[in-house]
């Protein structure tokens, strides 16, 4: 692909696999999906809590997710992460999409995790509404930073998933003292509220979470 060819670029789709990449003037991004037996993860955003953060998605998702970001001009945090989420995000449309056409899927799922004294809701609905809403307690509310990145920016990354598969995402940061701790709960309980989301279901098949049939 050359420095002109900006936007998605989709490799391979499949109900069990996708992998694509997404390229802009700030961004070079290389995403693969897939379901199976559990390997080793390739997984380098140039910043690592989000790394972590993402290692928790695949292991609570149960999808094998590597994720490759090559900042171009500036290493800005709030464009790696929401690039990242947008990327992320339309890997999992398409293999949505893929799986309700074969054999139908959930399309909706909640969880709630913990990790200590924090606990965290996420609640996902696909059914191409697009829509992020963080919501967190007075107690969570102090907190700016946790590890190398600021927390603002971690919702940054939800809201450009919630693009990227055109879902509807609530995370809800019910409490915690140790912002690393929080963050932590709530990817575990997004990865699996995903998980749910795109769990096989024949009765559906054909069709998404509302009776309208499509995501357009």
């Amino acid at each position: 692909m050359s420095e002109e060819e900006l936007g998605f670029r989709i490799l391979s789709v499949g109900g069990d696999c996708v992998e694509l990449e997404r390229r802009t003037t700030e961004t070079f991004i290389k995403c693969k999906i897939e379901s199976g037996l559990r390997r080793e993860w390739k997984i380098n955003t140039g910043v690592n809590f989000f790394n972590h953060m993402i290692e928790m998605l695949a292991y609570y998702s149960e999808f094998n997710i590597d994720l490759e970001v090559e900042a171009k001009r500036y290493r800005l945090l709030h464009t790696i992460l929401e690039d990242s989420g947008i990327t992320l995000g339309k890997a999992f449309y398409l293999l949505a999409l893929e799986r309700i056409k074969e054999y139908g899927i959930k399309g909706f799922g909640f969880s709630r995790c913990i990790l200590d004294e924090a606990c965290s809701e996420a609640r996902i609905s696909f059914e191409g509404r697009v829509g992020c809403w963080i919501m967190r307690s007075i107690e969570s509310e102090k907190f700016t930073f946790v590890e190398d990145i600021h927390d603002e920016f971690i919702k940054s990354f939800f809201e450009g998933f919630s693009q990227g598969m055109r879902a509807t995402i609530h995370i809800e940061l019910l409490r915690g003292s140790d912002p690393h701790h929080l963050w932590e709960s709530a990817f575990r309980a997004f990865g699996e509220s995903l998980k749910q989301t795109l769990t096989k279901n024949e009765w559906r098949r054909g069709s998404v979470a509302g009776v309208k049939k499509t995501v357009d």
